[in-house]
């Protein structure tokens, strides 16, 4: 057996299955052998795999066992002349495995192989070659003296600038997302150390095999994507301590003094980037939320100004302090509360939702008036242009935090997407789509001006579609995976973590589409009168007490037959219109679960089939 491929999969499906048919065109006249140990995901990863792949090798953990120590369980039944170790997230191309193991024959001594890596987005991961971390290679990039100095051997010693991204060479630590073995490095080390749960144990491995006096040297010729922190949240407190945890263990191993004092030293460079990136994630959702109260509540306090003195109150008079102080900052609230629901403040967002989002806040705002005593109804027009002008500032901040992040007016200025080897044979059906081929995109890039790419990967081979990212890299390009069952990508939306589970299965999005029924609910209730003059709005409150009751949902599946999906009762309306092929139904209800965002249930309570 030339090669025995192990992978440790945890509740990445849909990566798993891009990395093995990645894997099964790099085995190519070759004998290879593929093991995946599954560390106890819930998203059916195991029943997928043998269902699609059933040449590869599965180990069922009943418990998550963490990185190295299921990684021994695969190493323990390979039987290649080589291992390689490689994550779920990744996609290798075609002449990988040739290449790599062209390299073990022309360096007899070579114990351990790292791979150039590039993420979701064709950046080079610096990862991919690193030095040993010794307390003041550590204390450089703290500083910050890697960055001012990135192509320095000894001040950018962690990531070892000095060896350029395309040059093969000898270096000290990999990393475990692909990190190849000599069956003689593999028997000396033993395989991970398992006391690392996750993280430091690739680097004490390599450590260990250079120390065993084997060659361990960066592979540059044949790059592979990797989805970087794609089962992981690196921006996480769980990531902070793992982390933490992994490199005490480590500097307690490998160094005889000055342990203490490394563990320090790493502890407070590690809270520190996470307390960066969980500020950022803070701010990047707060401060769009404060700019738009500030600048709305000014608009709208200006307005009844001038509506109280030349409309309300012409010969004199005001309206009373508690209109300013309590009711017109609660209608406020109210308003970007259901705009933040209706996911109108997310980061993709797309102009439908900003729209729909007005009408259901401004719904909301007015089914909130509607429920006040007479004595604190003031006025329904200055809810209506009070609810414009929170609009309008909310647009503003939009528009102003699209221009600062480049993006364009609410990301559609050049939205164009180019479809690469596409397999459907249909004419597209926007002037912004366009089908190119792989040979093609590169060249032309330039002159049609994509902002996201898809790649069809069941005609391209992915060392060509790998190559392409390298080459479009700088242009701030997004990339898709465009299979008939799902679209893999690599931007906040398609992380694999989230893409694993089905989004109804993620608690802050079950919580948003309760939220969501309970504010139509309450819509339906105070416009009970106009909601009986239509065939529509008399199917709603027929089925009103049994959504009260909680027999039902507002919007649920089309077809009947959802056991692999997340539980929903069963719907009033169906999230789309009525579809007789059951196998189209199913492809709905799929994408309904995996995909779901509050304009969908928007859609289908004003839209969807009855």
């Amino acid at each position: 057996m030339d090669l025995s491929v192990i992978i440790v999969s945890y509740n990445v499906k849909t990566y798993l299955d891009q990395c093995l048919r990645s894997v099964q065109r790099a085995s190519e006249n070759l004998k290879v052998e593929v093991i995946v140990i599954d560390n106890c995901s819930k998203d059916d990863t195991l029943k997928h795999i043998k269902n699609k792949f059933p040449w590869v090798h599965c180990i069922e953990n009943k418990v998550n066992l963490g990185f190295g120590k299921a990684n021994n369980i695969g190493a323990k039944k390979a039987i290649g002349d080589y291992v390689l170790y490689l994550n779920p997230d990744t996609v290798v191309g075609e002449n990988n495995f040739k290449l790599a193991l062209k390299q073990f024959n022309e360096h007899p001594n070579l114990g351990s192989l790292g791979c150039r890596m590039i993420d979701g987005k064709g950046n080079f991961l610096p990862e991919s070659k690193r030095g040993f971390p010794t307390p003041l290679v550590a204390i450089y990039r703290l500083f910050g003296l890697a960055r001012l100095f990135p192509k320095s051997k000894r001040w950018a010693g962690y990531y070892m600038g000095h060896i350029d991204e395309s040059e093969n060479a000898a270096v000290e630590i990999h990393c475990g997302a692909w990190m190849m073995l000599s069956r003689q490095a593999l028997i000396k080390s033993v395989g991970f150390d398992e006391d690392f749960f996750m993280y430091g144990e690739d680097i004490d491995l390599s450590h260990r095999i250079g120390k065993f006096g084997f060659e361990t040297r960066y592979f540059s010729d044949s790059p592979i994507i990797h989805y970087k922190g794609e089962s992981t949240k690196h921006d996480s407190w769980a990531y902070v301590k793992n982390f933490h945890v992994a490199m005490d263990i480590f500097a307690k191993k490998h160094f005889t003094s000055g342990a203490k004092a490394f563990s320090i030293l790493i502890r407070t460079g590690i809270y520190a980037k996470a307390f960066s990136s969980i500020l950022k994630r803070w701010l990047e959702l707060l401060v769009p939320l404060f700019l738009t109260a500030a600048i709305g509540y000014f608009l709208a306090n200006e307005f009844t100004d001038y509506w109280e003195t030349n409309h309300r109150y012409p010969q004199g008079g005001e309206y009373p302090r508690i209109y300013r102080q309590v009711i017109l900052p609660t209608y406020l609230i109210i308003w970007t509360l259901s705009m933040f629901i209706s996911g109108a403040y997310s980061i993709n967002s797309s102009i439908f939702r900003y729209f729909t989002g007005f009408l259901l806040s401004t719904s909301v705002l007015l089914s909130s008036y509607a429920l006040l005593p007479l004595d604190l109804r003031f006025s329904r027009i200055l809810i209506l242009i009070s609810s414009l002008l929170f609009f309008i500032s909310f647009i503003s901040v939009k528009t102003f935090l699209k221009f600062r992040s480049s993006e364009g007016v609410f990301g559609l200025v050049n939205e164009t997407i180019a479809h690469v080897d596409r397999v459907d044979s249909k004419k597209l059906n926007s002037s912004s789509n366009y089908d190119i081929s792989i040979d093609e995109i590169v060249e032309q890039c330039d002159y049609l001006r994509p902002t996201e790419i898809h790649f069809y990967p069941q005609n391209i081979d992915f060392h060509k579609i790998i190559k392409t990212m390298i080459l479009l890299r700088k242009r701030n390009l997004r990339y898709r995976m465009i299979y008939s069952s799902w679209t893999l990508g690599s931007d906040d939306y398609q992380r694999s973590s989230n893409h694993a589970f089905p989004a109804l299965l993620r608690p802050s999005l079950r919580r948003a589409k309760y939220l969501l029924s309970m504010l139509f609910t309450i819509f339906i209730i105070v416009t009970l009168p106009v909601c009986a003059c239509f065939p529509r709005g008399r199917h709603a409150l027929k089925n009103l007490p049994a959504v009260l009751l909680r027999k039902k949902t507002w919007v649920g599946y089309i077809g009947n037959e959802s056991s692999d999906l997340p539980f929903l009762k069963k719907g009033v309306f169906c999230h789309t219109h009525l579809l007789e092929d059951k196998e189209l139904q199913k492809f709905a209800d799929i994408r309904y679960a995996h995909h779901w965002r509050p304009e969908f249930d928007i859609y289908g309570l004003f839209n969807g089939s009855i």
